[in-house]
Formats: C-alpha cells, structure tokens, sequence
C-alpha cells in the first residue's frame, strides 16, 4: 500500500504497512531492505530509539524464520566496541557474544526510556561492523558518505540485468566484481577481504532468496529491485509477497551465499 502526497499531509499517523518515504529529519542506514522497513511503519518511521523486539518482529514481514531473526537481532543490539576484548575467558563467559563482537552497534549502555537496548538506524553506517565497503549502491566510508543510496550505483545494479527482466546471481556476481575494481580505482583506502567478501555475498544471497522466487529459483524481477532500492519499498505493488509457511532458514541463505562466493570468483 503507497500513500499519496495528500493523504501524508492530513494523516501524519499512518497505518503498519502503509508506505511513506523518509522525511528530511527521519533517520535511515545503508541498508535499504531495513530502510523498507521503517518506511513501511513495521519499525519506527522517524529511525530512532528502535528496540531489539521492534526489530525482530519487523522481519517477520521478509519471511525469515526465528533463527535468522534471533541472530541478527543479537549481534546489531550488541555494545560496539572499536577494540573488543579477546581470550578464552571472554569466551566462556559469552561464547554468542563473542563470536559476534564485531557486528555490535548500540553505543554503550543506549537504551529506551523504559530501560531496554534500542539503535537508530544511522548506527548501521558504524563501519566495519556490518557496513563494508564496495556496496552495491552507496559509496566507501573513506569517500565521505556510507549512507546515502547513490543514483548512479543503483542504476548499474538495475542494468546489470542480463535480459532486463530479472537480476540473477550470475547479474549480481558480475556487477560484485565490477564494483571491486572500480573501488580499487577511486578508494586508495580500500578494505575489503574475506571477511567484507563474505558479509557483501551474504547480501546479495539474502535478496535474492527473500525476493526471489524461492526454493532454488531466485531470479528477482528488475522491477522489485527498483522499488527496494530507488524508493527503499517493499515491492508488494509489483506482485512480492513474502513466504509463508516455508520461510528463509540458515541452510539456505548459507548455500546460496556459498553460490554467489563461487560466481564471483577469487578476489585479489
């Protein structure tokens, strides 16, 4: 559901799932499927003060199932710490805790008023816990703006369709590789390794087996990643629903991650 510039105007409230763009004092991150969300009203429209459960409860609307959630969930609401304690006495105290220590976002001891972990969304910009650079539509870190969705970047992705009608993993592996190199070109203060690697084909993987078709065929109409990724809206309008009783699990993302690893090749 879209709302017209009108009924913004005179019903500032809107309903869960109804779409309005970010306004200019809203708060938005790097990541457009997230950005979706908020525009949607599936989490706070204005980016702030987002709660842990707020978070997991809005994914639902992906169609990813409990575990996914549950691990995203931890590992952003966790304290970011630019140089995090190491040893195995930090690992047994917390295994979970440590093995995701670099993923956290949430400054330390941010909360809600009512006492519980929340993030804004303009946290998920924190480079190097979750944001990488080569994004597939917003510029490096080091080239001054990690945040903003690029025009350009987005019109290359949308190109990179093959037949114009859908993106596939080999579409999106190609323009990974692209990207790479052009990187190479305009950030001397590149980072991207394994670890970035990994994160950016884990990306890749969760659109295409979110707005895919599913069960092995993720090919996804240009059509929705316009919509995600110009207007940062689910792209129900075009015909995606999100999965029902087969939702998204670890095995599958992790495969189709493995796929998108071995389309694109070794990375120098």
């Amino acid at each position: 559901m879209t709302s017209s510039p009108e009924s913004i105007k005179s019903n500032p409230v809107l309903p869960k799932g109804e779409y309005q763009p970010a306004r200019p004092t809203d708060l938005r991150g790097p990541c457009p499927v997230v950005n979706a969300l908020a525009n949607h009203g599936y989490i706070s429209r204005d980016g702030r003060n987002i709660s842990s459960v707020d978070i997991k409860t809005a994914m639902t609307e992906l169609g990813i199932n409990n575990a996914i959630r549950t691990t995203l969930t931890y590992a952003s609401y966790l304290e970011h710490q630019d140089d995090p304690p190491t040893g195995f006495w930090t690992f047994v105290r917390s295994p979970f805790a440590y093995l995701l220590r670099q993923f956290g976002l949430r400054n330390p001891h941010q909360q809600t008023t009512s006492g519980g972990a929340c993030l804004n969304l303009d946290q998920l910009s924190r480079h190097g816990a979750v944001e990488h650079d080569v994004s597939l539509s917003r510029r490096d870190f080091k080239q001054g703006d990690n945040t903003t969705p690029q025009k350009d970047l987005i019109a290359d992705l949308i190109s990179s369709s093959a037949d114009g009608k859908v993106i596939t993993a080999t579409d999106l592996a190609k323009l990974r590789l692209r990207r790479l190199e052009q990187q190479k070109r305009d950030n001397p203060d590149l980072q991207y390794g394994a670890g970035q690697h990994q994160v950016a084909c884990g990306e890749s993987a969760f659109i295409l087996t979110v707005f895919g078709a599913g069960l092995g065929h993720y090919d996804v109409p240009v059509s929705y990643v316009q919509a995600l990724f110009t207007e940062e809206r689910l792209p129900v309008v075009e015909g995606w629903r999100r999965r029902g009783w087969w939702t998204l699990g670890f095995v599958e993302l992790t495969w189709q991650t493995q796929v998108m690893k071995r389309l694109v090749g070794k990375i120098d």
